[in-house]
Formats: C-alpha cells, structure tokens, sequence
C-alpha cells in the first residue's frame, strides 16, 4: 500500500476518532447540564422549604449551610447566592421583629404598663418609642444596602453571561416586589398611630376600667377609639399578607429554577 495512501487513512481516522470524541464529550457534557440542572430544582426546593420553616419562628436566627455537594459548577454558585440571599433577607426581618419584642413593643398599648408609667411622667413608653423608631430606620438603612451589598455580589459572579443576566433580573424584579416593604410601610403607619394615642394619654385625663382604658371626655374616647380601629385594621392587613408567604415561597423556587 503506497505511503501516501496510509497515511491519508491515519489522518481520516484520526478525525473520525476526534469526531467521535467531541461528539461523546459534547452529549456528556449536555447529560451533565441537564443532571445538574434536574437536580438544582431539587436542592432549592428542598434548601427553600427548610429556610421557610425556620423562618416562621422568628425568635430564633436561621441556620441554614446553603452548600450542597449535589451541586456543581455554575449551578452550584448559583444556588449558593440565591440561599444566602433569601437567607439573609429572612434573617434581617427576623432580626427587626427580635428587636422590637426587646423593645416590649408589643406591650405598648398594656393597660397595666401605661397605668404604672403615667406615675412615672410616662418615661418608659417615651424612651419605648425612641427605641422603635430607632430600630425601624435601622432597619430599613441596613435593608436598603444589604440589597446593594447582593447586587454587587450577581455582578461578579463567575458563571456563564446569560445566568448572570437572569439573575440580575430576577433580583430586580424580588426587590420590586418584596413583601417586606408592604410589611414595613404598614408598620410604619401603626407607629405614627401609635404616636398619637400616646399624645391624647398624656395630655388628657383618663383611667383603668375594668382592664380598658377609658378617658373622662367623650372626644377623646372617640379620638382613641378610632386610631385603636385603624391599628387594628393595619394588623389584619399584615396578617393578611404574612398568609400569603406560601404562595411566594413556591413562586421564588419556581423563579429559581427557571
């Protein structure tokens, strides 16, 4: 067989064989993708439900490990940012409800309390209410660049472009969209309720009766009374939106697999 013959059928199988290889690396490559792909949905559906089962008992911090060995590559990064970001937004508003029970915010309107505080020229709930409104400007501050802090952290993450962008776009639209902010904008307005129900206790008479408070002038019980109906029609609306963090818990694992 001439020379020149042989080594064309060399060089033939040379490139059938490397077809052969990139065609086995390219589908194993794919099998792979879809592998990690598959089994991303089940880590997050899984890491996701954990981290909304701790997050309901507020009392106690998160701790969830966001790592998982299933996981590998791009996805496995990604899986790990978007953890520590629910995570970390979970725990923030953890925290400020952590430091509002401090703050025996929950005892503001405690007849009891403000019986004995009025022989103290009312020093506790005043220094109360700074508290709050400390702990709640606080709070929306560190909100404000924690989420900044999670948007420069997508911008440098090492994964393919088109993740990267998915991702910064599904961040815009969590932040858009959050309930915290519905949460906290609701609260906000039960503090500057509460601002003016502590105004009509200080510069009006009135006393405890039968576990009520109960003011000697008819104005100002129905002053009272009102902003009493409108804190109370606020927490419903809270409660309200709080019922509904099922349905965005499977929503947000839904966006995270898309």
């Amino acid at each position: 067989m001439p020379r020149r013959v042989v080594i064309g059928i060399i060089v033939i199988i040379l490139l059938v064989a490397g077809s052969v290889f990139w065609f086995y690396q390219n589908a194993q490559r794919q099998q792979d993708d879809a592998y990690n792909r598959q089994m991303f949905d089940v880590v997050m559906a899984e890491k996701m439900q954990q981290l909304y089962e701790q997050a309901q008992n507020w009392e106690i911090p998160i701790q969830l490990d966001v790592h998982d060995q299933r996981l590998y590559g791009d996805y496995k990064i990604m899986s790990e940012f978007m953890l520590n970001y629910w995570m970390e937004n979970a725990e923030a508003r953890n925290l400020y409800l952590r430091e509002l029970k401090t703050a025996q915010w929950d005892k503001f309107l405690d007849v009891d309390r403000l019986d004995h505080d009025r022989q103290q020229n009312y020093k506790e709930t005043t220094q109360m209410l700074a508290e709050v409104k400390d702990i709640e400007n606080n709070y929306l501050q560190d909100n404000t660049e924690l989420q900044q802090h999670f948007l420069n952290q997508a911008r440098s993450l090492s994964i393919h472009p088109e993740m990267k962008a998915a991702l910064l776009q599904k961040l815009n639209q969590q932040q858009n969209n959050r309930k915290e902010y519905a949460l906290f904008h609701l609260e906000q307005q039960i503090y500057n309720k509460a601002e003016q129900m502590f105004d009509l206790l200080k510069n009006h008479r009135w006393q405890k009766q039968n576990g009520k408070i109960s003011f000697y002038e008819t104005a100002q019980v129905k002053q009272f009374n009102l902003l009493y109906q409108e804190v109370l029609r606020l927490n419903a609306k809270i409660e309200k939106i709080k019922t509904q963090n099922a349905e965005v818990l499977e929503q947000d694992v839904t966006a995270a697999s898309e």
